[in-house]
């Protein structure tokens, strides 16, 4: 029982002890781009592979939900999150992050990355960046995030991480907003018991943050001069935990294992081009 009345506290509260969205003034928010000379900067580009056998991450079907006693009348196929997307031709992976450590964001270029906004359709949590659904977003510090329910059922966005919020969208077609203040990582979840949705943002003070395409290519211009970290960012697909309901018995969250980086130093000058690249096993997520 106390679980539902902590739904009804979400509706008409906005939260079930959760904390109000903050604004911009609740951290420092450092000066961005003041100091960016476009004549004084370079680029890195590379590629990031995978070596051996991929996973293969098999559909489930999801019948039962805390917050959704009818669901068995219209089951969801769920597809697992985070199995690497590795190019069958030469083996790049799609939609891996990768971005610099220890841009001083008065230098940086200006921001250049599309708003975010989470959609819940079909059950599913998409993260959009602009027109790119993608499992890692990047946001800029102090600035907002979208997110809006297009189903008839109940959906609330749960971030953990960098900020603490639980957002429920009790209206269809209707968007809410939250303000990121903090960077780091946020990591997104479902607050309605649909635990298979799981996505990341990085609240960034420097927008020096990419993506790879289809070939597992990447691309960071107008890099500043100067010697930073270079991170290959990827999350696992390996489940840790489960969380289950006390009244229903079925599962209500997951907890993955801890995404997997790895470094190289770049050294960037004026006009120049740096070639890396990273490669991926599926060792290196094997859990401890």
């Amino acid at each position: 029982m106390h679980g539902r009345i902590c739904l009804l506290g979400f509706a008409l509260l906005g939260g079930c002890g959760e904390l109000p969205e903050p604004t911009a003034q609740d951290s420092a928010v450092p000066t961005f781009a003041q100091a960016f000379d476009s004549a004084n900067t370079g680029t890195i580009q590379g590629c990031v592979v995978w070596d051996g056998d991929v996973p293969t991450l098999e559909p489930v079907m999801m019948k039962v939900n805390a917050y959704h006693n009818c669901l068995h009348k219209t089951p969801v196929r769920c597809v697992p999150p985070h199995q690497p997307i590795v190019n069958s031709q030469n083996h790049g992976i799609a939609d891996v992050v990768v971005f610099l450590r220890g841009v001083d964001p008065r230098h940086a270029k200006p921001w250049d990355h599309a708003q975010v906004r989470v959609e819940f359709r079909d059950r599913q949590m998409y993260l959009m960046q602009g027109t790119i659904a993608t499992g890692a977003a990047f946001v800029r510090q102090g600035h907002a995030i979208e997110a809006v329910n297009h189903d008839a059922d109940y959906h609330a966005l749960r971030g953990r991480g960098a900020d603490h919020f639980g957002l429920p969208l009790i209206k269809r077609d209707q968007p809410s907003r939250r303000i990121l203040p903090r960077t780091g990582i946020v990591e997104l979840t479902s607050g309605a018991g649909y635990y298979w949705q799981h996505a990341h943002l990085f609240v960034a003070d420097h927008p020096y943050y990419a993506r790879t395409d289809a070939d597992g290519r990447f691309r960071l211009d107008q890099v500043p001069a100067g010697t930073y970290e270079l991170i290959c960012w990827m999350p696992s697909w390996h489940v840790t935990r489960k969380e289950i309901d006390p009244e229903t018995a079925v599962i209500a969250r997951l907890t993955w294992a801890p995404p997997q980086e790895q470094r190289q130093t770049v050294h960037v000058q004026a006009r120049s081009i740096e070639e890396n690249e990273f490669r991926w096993t599926r060792s290196m997520f094997d859990l401890k």
